[in-house]
């Protein structure tokens, strides 16, 4: 080993590993709600290295409420008023305790000990050390998916629910006393998701997509227009398959559903107005083999995505937005899935799980309104138009497509919210995104605007 190597931990990971994550929490305990899921970009890290502190940072991200909540009860002090750092490295060490069963304690804790001792003080070590040592005496036994409490965690206080269907039984309680409130600390959710689901579908139906947030996501692999397969390779072999047949796509049973809807239409001219990185525009191209499509989307680093994916391709051209100018009122299906909160496929972004209030609900729904107004005229008369999100909420759903019937010269043929399925412990194979898709076929000219005023 030459002078200055990281010395290897007793789990085989460089300290660089943790030490990154543990810098990156920090930052992100200055952004929260707002976190991000970013790519790791540094040359230090070794492809096993990697996927330790990518595996590190998404347990403490998917838990990050639920971390919070137990470290709070550990401190004599407020959460809030730790130094950033010294967050960044409990909630580090703690995600490994608590959510990481292959890293031993005693790695766990020398590690974020010794690192807050470099970048923060020594005192601040003492205190990582108090902590996560009391963190590890709270832990009492983990019950097996059988026991009813790992069924239903949400009526104790003292278990901590696990993405394999287990749960971790503490020694005391920790979580709220308060039914709802509760359930958000388990599910690491925010008080804002959890009462806007209790008052749309009531409480058992916001039990079961609690539950559903805590699933570990599997990957299907569509190849062409058969349905798609779990994938059970390892990530390399996906890789190369991919590569070698770029017709396939990873996609879940619940977003091809979305454009399913659209099997029966007969389109010459597609457009995807927020296509991605593709995925759907795949799906289109292997739906409908006769259309010509045109995929675009307003952000730069998709729309390169888009430009370099589908270079040379015989029916799908990647297009600037600002080139669609040349089509407008001869599209036959206009495709707009739409940005929107993510809450049907949280266990997939994490990060959003925090971030819902009415004011960003607000501003979705604005936005939502504003492709819609921006692309309608681009359909031909008696064109169809597409709009789905991955979202559960009624203001991104229901109410937007109520407002486009009401709007334009519309029909709607067909709508559906799909539930989310699958929790930690089922099958993989019956794991689904949810979300919610509206199909509309102009009267005749959809790009009309009705008399009525822009609704809420």
């Amino acid at each position: 080993m030459s002078v200055g190597e990281p010395k290897a931990s007793p789990t085989g990971e460089t300290p660089d590993a943790r030490a990154l994550v543990f810098a990156r929490l920090s930052r992100q305990m200055l952004r929260y709600p707002d976190l991000a899921i970013e790519p790791f970009e540094d040359g230090r890290l070794t492809a096993r290295e990697q996927a330790f502190a990518r595996a590190m940072e998404v347990a403490a991200i998917g838990r990050w409420r639920t971390l919070e909540t137990i470290l709070a009860t550990r401190l004599r002090k407020p959460w809030g008023s730790l130094e950033p750092k010294v967050r960044g490295a409990l909630m580090g060490g703690a995600a490994q305790l608590l959510f990481m069963d292959r890293v031993p304690d005693h790695a766990a804790v020398a590690e974020t000990v010794s690192w807050a001792k470099r970048t923060v003080r020594p005192g601040a070590g003492k205190l990582v050390n108090g902590v996560l040592r009391a963190v590890t005496r709270l832990r009492k036994e983990l019950l097996p998916a059988t026991d009813p409490r790992s069924r239903d965690w949400w009526d104790h206080r003292d278990v901590v629910p696990l993405e394999t269907g287990e749960a971790l039984l503490l020694d005391e309680t920790v979580f709220s006393g308060h039914t709802a409130t509760r359930l958000a600390e388990q599910a690491s959710l925010c008080d804002e998701l959890i009462d806007g689901w209790i008052r749309a579908s009531g409480w058992e139906n916001t039990q079961l997509r609690a539950h559903h947030c805590l699933a570990r996501p599997p990957l299907f692999l569509h190849e062409g227009d058969t349905p798609g397969r779990l994938w059970t390779g390892s990530h390399d072999e996906l890789v190369t398959l991919l590569a070698r047949n770029p017709e396939a796509r990873v996609q879940d049973p619940g977003s091809a559903r979305v454009v399913e809807a659209t099997r029966t239409l007969s389109p010459g001219l597609i457009v995807d107005f927020c296509a991605g990185r593709g995925t759907k525009t795949r799906q289109l191209a292997s739906l409908h083999p006769e259309a010509e499509i045109l995929a675009t989307d307003v952000n730069e680093s998709r729309m390169t995505d888009l430009l370099n994916t589908f270079e040379g391709h015989d029916r799908i051209r990647a297009v600037r937005p600002n080139d669609l100018r040349d089509v407008i009122g001869t599209v036959d299906l206009l495709v707009l899935d739409v940005p929107c909160s993510n809450t049907g496929v949280l266990p997939r972004r994490s990060q959003a799980r925090y971030r819902l209030t009415p004011r960003r609900q607000a501003g979705l729904s604005k936005l939502q309104k504003g492709i819609v107004t921006d692309t309608v005229p681009l359909l031909a008369p008696g064109a169809h138009l597409l709009y789905s999100t991955c979202s559960l909420e009624p203001g991104e759903n229901e109410r937007i497509a109520r407002w486009i019937e009401s709007r334009y010269e519309v029909i709607t043929e067909r709508t559906g919210l799909v539930e989310p399925a699958g929790r930690p412990g089922d099958d993989p194979g019956s794991y689904s995104d949810g979300g919610f898709h509206a199909l509309f076929r102009g009267r005749g000219d959809a790009a009309e605007e009705s008399n009525g005023s822009e609704g809420s």
